[in-house]
């Protein structure tokens, strides 16, 4: 078994990379948003498009950062149990480095296998690039990818996610825990899968499984 997670929505409550976007591109990223809600572009191409909307240095992003980590609650328990159980713990993210790392050594889980958007920070806004696992680089299709890549080294994959762009990579999964609006979407596509509010809960129910 190994588990792929999401992070903005899922290990955290609320979604750092949409907070970053309102408070600091300088543009109109709600008209890329949109466009990607709609199915217009793909969350790779949007994130690069919006993210290259904010100029701002990475340490003041990071220490803004700092101040608006929520983590779902149970997460850091989830994650030890994991390791103690010798389950891979996979966090896949169409979400940044820069912020997701920065959480990671923030809550004492720098160790974590993470797999997401790679940033560069320049005068031209924050290039965001994101690679296949064989190096490629990509624009859509990230945490699919990688789910059949995950399958390479063991056959049962286990999904946690929150959010559209969980939805293919889902769809692909032996099995999904969803909250938020990938619950909804999975629940219309009539896709099995089991809710989950938080991490004590998904810890009791992955015992089971």
């Amino acid at each position: 078994m190994i588990i792929q997670c999401d992070f903005d929505g899922t290990i955290t409550k609320n979604n750092l990379s949409i907070l970053l976007r309102e408070n600091f591109a300088r543009g109109d990223w709600q008209k890329i948003e949109s466009d990607y809600l709609h199915g217009h572009l793909t969350v790779e191409q949007s994130n690069k498009l919006q993210y290259a909307l904010i100029k701002e240095p990475k340490e003041k992003l990071q220490e803004f950062v700092c101040q608006h980590i929520e983590v779902r609650p149970g997460f850091l328990e989830f994650a030890r149990y994991c390791r103690d159980a010798d389950i891979p713990l996979v966090i896949v993210s169409s979400g940044l480095d820069f912020y997701i790392e920065t959480v990671l050594i923030q809550i004492g889980m720098r160790g974590l296998e993470l797999h997401c958007g790679q940033t560069s920070f320049g005068k031209n806004g924050i290039a965001v690039s994101y690679t296949h696992p064989e190096g490629n680089t990509i624009d859509k299709g990230f945490k699919k990818k990688y789910l059949t890549w995950l399958k390479k080294r063991d056959s049962n994959i286990i999904y946690i996610g929150d959010g559209l762009s969980d939805l293919e990579a889902a769809r692909n999964a032996d099995y999904v825990f969803a909250t938020g609006h990938l619950l909804r979407l999975l629940s219309t596509d009539l896709i099995a899968c089991s809710a989950f509010s938080d991490f004590y809960d998904l810890l009791h129910q992955i015992r089971y499984l």
